[in-house]
């Protein structure tokens, strides 16, 4: 086990269900490592042990990125190499936190799968969209909300894309030291780079002359 000394107690930053476990069975002591950690050293010391459990929600994995990647100074990339994971695997885990509380909260009780919940991610849903989701989940099971989110998927890709949208790409290579700038930006901003882009473009609209 790791710790951390804190204030009059120690914080246990690794080994929290080998704890857990023991004080069940009346131990009253253990032997422990103590390390100085500062505040995210002991964020990443707890999500490196916790990414790679099975039983962890990926709702609680994907705040907890999220709050490692707000409060530090390192790109998804760099965090991704950091912790172990792919860049693609952080970014599915980040993805949870644009999910209602509603859907959120079945995917922790395990009623939703994450391949399901990540589906509706990527939907862009209205909050009633995905209330509605939630409560059919709650109510009707996992395959009542399954049904509801592939008919929900069916309609969106009937109505395609609206009149006169202008879908602009964007490609810089799989591989690019300007595609990586441009997500660490989006990044800091709390944006998907889609939406990071548009806002960028935006600005550049309003600022030029007529």
């Amino acid at each position: 086990m790791v710790v951390r000394k804190k204030d009059s107690y120690y914080e246990i930053l690794i080994g929290m269900r080998r704890f857990l476990s023991l004080k069940q069975k009346g131990v009253s002591s253990v032997a422990c490592i103590i390390k100085e950690f500062d505040d995210d050293e002991a964020i990443d010391a707890s999500i490196s042990e916790n990414v790679f459990r099975k039983n962890v929600d990926p709702i609680t994995l994907g705040r907890w990125i999220k709050k490692r990647l707000d409060d530090g100074d390192m790109s998804l990339n760099e965090y991704a190499k950091k912790i172990g994971k792919s860049k693609s695997t952080l970014s599915e885990w980040l993805r949870m936190n644009d999910l209602t509380f509603d859907i959120q909260s079945e995917v922790q009780n395990a009623r939703i799968p994450f391949i399901y919940a990540l589906k509706v991610a990527r939907m862009g849903l209205s909050s009633v969209e995905e209330k509605q989701l939630a409560l059919i989940s709650r109510e009707g099971g996992f395959e009542a909300f399954k049904k509801a989110v592939d008919q929900l998927s069916t309609v969106r890709e009937k109505r395609g894309s609206p009149k006169g949208l202008k879908v602009i790409r964007i490609n810089f290579g799989k591989e690019s030291s300007e595609h990586d700038k441009l997500k660490h930006l989006a990044e800091t901003k709390g944006l998907e780079v889609s939406d990071y882009c548009l806002e960028v473009l935006k600005e550049h609209v309003r600022s030029s002359n007529p």
